[in-house]
């Protein structure tokens, strides 16, 4: 093999390497953020009470629910301290930005959600489940012309 031909074998290999390295560092900070993410998810109260709260709905045969603080208070598992009233309190007191922070999450998981432009404080969003968007739009479309916004699942 000439010396030109072999330099230059080793440049290329190098270089794909180097490539190969920066794309895996890359898929490792994006699986640790995502995985930082779903912690942090899990640990969300607010969210875990909205999944319950889905999960009771959808035994019942409902295709949606709307999303009301007190709803969450009484349909939360983890309510055996007897610590509803402070755990009410907590909701009313808790931003409606910071209660639709969950709804990539459950877009993530395949719903579909929806909410006013003008967020109300005591339903700040509505969960569909068993509907396309065409019957969502067909439906809600007083919503709609309201301003409403319709989130896709992923």
């Amino acid at each position: 093999m000439n010396p030109i031909s072999d330099q230059a074998l080793r440049i290329t290999l190098d270089h794909e390497t180097t490539s190969i390295v920066r794309q895996l560092q890359a898929d490792n900070e994006r699986l640790r953020n995502e995985l930082a993410r779903a912690k942090a998810n899990l640990a969300n109260r607010y969210l875990r009470s909205v999944l319950n709260l889905i999960d009771k709905h959808r035994d019942m045969g409902a295709g949606s629910l709307d999303v009301i603080d007190e709803r969450l208070v009484l349909h939360d598992p983890n309510d055996e301290d007897g610590d509803s009233e402070e755990m009410l309190e907590q909701l009313y007191q808790t931003p409606p930005e910071e209660k639709l922070a969950v709804i990539p999450v459950l877009c993530g998981l395949g719903y579909w959600v929806m909410h006013e432009s003008i967020i109300d404080h005591d339903c700040p969003f509505t969960v569909h489940w068993n509907h396309t968007e065409e019957k969502i739009r067909r439906v809600y479309y007083d919503f709609f012309t309201r301003g409403g916004i319709l989130y896709h699942p992923h």
